[in-house]
């Protein structure tokens, strides 16, 4: 399995409704993938563990 390093982060959207407008966040789950500060993918709603694993190797790939 290869290995690489990223960070994540939760955020609270009625809290921080400036983000969820800017990011168009319409409904949650929602996760965005971010590189450089530019939006690469995301997905709306709830994956299984086979989902994540292929949106996470996608990207890392």
């Amino acid at each position: 399995m290869q290995q690489c390093e990223f960070s994540m982060a939760k955020v609270d959207i009625d809290e921080h409704t400036d983000l969820a407008i800017e990011y168009g966040v319409s409904a949650v789950p929602t996760v965005i993938a971010m590189r450089g500060g530019d939006v690469i993918d995301q997905f709306v709603g709830i994956k299984d563990e086979d989902q994540l694993d292929s949106f996470v190797q996608k990207l890392i790939g």
